[in-house]
């Protein structure tokens, strides 16, 4: 029965990865739980079993997603999901990072019905599972975002993935893996919200702003910190010389006075274009505003013009040295210079290139033997314009996704998905003699949410034509 389950998770996967869309699972964390059936699209009708004769039976499921950055507080979430007697599914949205714990009846972080539907036991495939459907139904009764999972009992414990919309009837969605059963952990809501609800913990500081909206935290080292609830929306400086200053994404604002209390105006762009203005204030500014502001850094060094060359290592042909730059136009062209320019082509997919020769515009003379000489695939750092020497570099790429793969020494390959910031190395590999098939074998301990993009990938053979892969038959 576990190769037939396995069989169907990888197929289930795939499909996901497939009908990915706006999902974005690439550096994310999900609450510790046990290994979830993957959630699927609705598979046609003959591919399902009978139902169940009808029972008097409920479910309950819980599971989180977690992630860190800007957008906590509106992504990272805890999802109640009940099955109830009479064959709906209910599930609410607990959002626990706006560190709200009040009643989930007043709770502006609680959705309540933030997904639902209906569900039932059958048997897919030949194995008894819970159908799980599930939609984002807006006030007006229109259904969005949905989904059809199955949930499978491993020791009396039920799990399957929910892919929840960040924003309802758009497919920006992510998933948390989800873990239920029969028994009734949480009476009600507002026992759910007292089980996950965390406590914000303040910055240090020696002072601070603050509003209903926005709060500066003065720090000793001459930081200031600025949150907007509770997440960390900027980071900048202060200043007493010359009067108090705070330095927020380079803007510099004068901090206004009052005998002991101080405030201060600033406006920042909310993300699509509209400016906020804020207005924050201190009681007792006397606690920094006498402090010895902190030792003046040295200036940072200037950054490399964006159009500027990537330069690398110096190579070595014949005894004669040469350091490597590399120019990639827009076009699709590149100029790869050592010892002369070389006009080729480039693939570029996240911070890995691959060059190969133009055959409309083939190399020659001197040109072809450099070429056939030098790296030809590399790793760039866009912050320093620098660029490392790779031994191989090829590209799978689709509708739906678009992978690096990429070795330094020839033995260890590494695999990113730079659209969703997540990567694994460990991988190793072979090419054929002619170079025209690329076997890649995944590393013994390989897991996490890299586990599942390769498992839907579901290939391990590859053609290789120039830099690109496709699946080999």
């Amino acid at each position: 029965m576990k190769k037939i389950l396995a069989l169907i998770l990888s197929a289930a996967l795939m499909l996901a990865l497939v009908a990915c869309g706006g999902s974005a699972p690439a550096s994310t964390s999900s609450s510790a739980a046990p290994a979830p059936a993957k959630a699927e699209e609705a598979a046609p009708a003959q591919a399902e079993a009978a139902e169940a004769p009808a029972a008097a039976k409920s479910f309950q499921f819980t599971g989180t997603y977690v992630e860190e950055g800007a957008n906590a507080a509106m992504l990272n979430a805890a999802f109640l999901l009940n099955l109830n007697e009479d064959g709906t599914a209910v599930a609410d949205r607990y959002q626990f990072a706006q560190y709200d714990a009040s009643p989930a009846a007043s709770n502006p972080s609680y959705q309540a019905s933030y997904m639902s539907g209906t569900w039932k036991e059958v048997e897919k495939d030949g194995i008894p599972c819970l159908q799980i459907k599930l939609a984002y139904v807006d006030a007006s009764g229109a259904s969005s975002n949905d989904q059809t999972a199955y949930a499978y009992d491993v020791a009396g414990e039920y799990s399957f993935d929910l892919t929840f919309p960040i924003v309802p009837g758009m497919s920006y969605s992510r998933v948390a893996p989800m873990v239920g059963s029969e028994q009734k952990v949480f009476a009600d809501a507002d026992a759910f919200i007292a089980a996950y609800k965390l406590d914000f913990v303040e910055p240090e500081s020696i002072a601070k702003f603050a509003s209903d909206e926005a709060t500066i935290y003065i720090q000793e080292n001459g930081s200031a910190l600025l949150y907007l609830g509770t997440s960390q929306a900027a980071e900048g400086k202060w200043s007493s010389e010359d009067g108090l200053k705070i330095e927020l994404d380079g803007q510099t604002y004068d901090v206004a006075v009052d005998g002991n209390a101080g405030k201060v105006s600033f406006s920042r762009d909310r993300g699509d274009g509209v400016m906020v203005d804020y207005e924050v204030s201190c009681e007792d500014v006397t606690s920094f505003a006498s402090a010895e502001a902190p030792a003046a850094e040295a200036p940072a060094a200037e950054a490399p013009a964006e159009d500027a060359p990537y330069t690398g290592a110096t190579i070595d042909l014949g005894g004669n040295k040469f350091d490597p730059s590399l120019v990639l136009n827009p076009d699709g062209t590149a100029k790869l210079t050592v010892a002369m320019g070389m006009d080729v082509l480039y693939t570029r997919v996240g911070d890995v290139v691959a060059l190969v020769e133009n055959a409309d515009a083939p190399l020659e003379g001197y040109g072809i033997s450099i070429f056939g000489a030098v790296p030809h695939a590399w790793k760039l750092d866009d912050e320093t314009k620098t660029m490392t020497a790779l031994k191989d570099a090829f590209f799978f790429m689709n509708d739906q996704a678009q992978l690096s793969f990429f070795s330094e020494d020839g033995e260890q390959m590494s695999i990113a998905l730079p659209a969703y910031g997540m990567s694994a190395d460990g991988f190793t590999y072979s090419l054929s003699e002619d170079g025209k098939v690329l076997t890649v074998n995944p590393p013994e301990d390989l897991d996490g949410g890299f586990s599942q993009v390769w498992s839907a990938l579901n290939i391990s053979t590859f053609n290789v034509d120039g830099a690109l892969l496709t699946p080999a038959a």
